[in-house]
């Protein structure tokens, strides 16, 4: 059992604890039914973001990846993964399984980490949310700004990784 996996269990456990000293078994039983409406709502969107990632760790040749977004990468795979973000939509349940396939074909952290923070630069988010709910000028306003978030959050996770690496 990995470590991620035990924690999920732990944390599990004891938000089903907290729910049945606060309310019994009704409570424990509303978060379960929540639990299934929730994956009633996401299971396709995981299955295809787990699929895809499947698909991306056997079409794209681990050199490449590793030539792109490798550790050995440096500045050009944090440039690269941050602005990858543009064209990357769907949310975690699509994303995350993309990502970790990347980074699996042996992606760098710093470009991995700058590729997450690319998120905040989708185009499809730009025209479909923040135009229609904010406004065209608050819009490119927060755009503007975020085009030089990525590559420095890149820069910093993966200085923050290797530092958390040393052990």
């Amino acid at each position: 059992m990995d470590t991620a996996l035990l924690i999920l269990l732990v944390l599990l456990a004891l938000a089903i604890i907290a729910a049945f000293w606060k309310g019994r078994w009704t409570l424990v039983w509303a978060g379960l039914k929540q639990t299934g409406r929730t994956l009633k709502a996401m299971w396709f969107r995981i299955l295809l973001g787990m699929a895809l990632g499947g698909f991306i760790q056997v079409l794209v040749p681990s050199a490449s990846i590793a030539e792109w977004l490798g550790p050995a990468s440096g500045l050009k795979g944090i440039l690269i993964g941050s602005y990858v973000g543009l064209f990357l939509s769907g949310g975690p349940y699509v994303i995350l399984p993309v990502v970790a396939a990347i980074y699996k074909a042996g992606a760098g952290a710093g470009p991995v980490i700058a590729l997450l923070a690319g998120g905040l630069l989708s185009v499809q988010g730009l025209i479909t949310w923040y135009i229609p709910f904010l406004g065209v000028r608050l819009s490119l306003a927060k755009y503007v700004v975020c085009l030089f978030v990525p590559p420095l959050v890149g820069l910093a996770g993966g200085a923050v990784f290797g530092l958390l690496n040393l052990s």
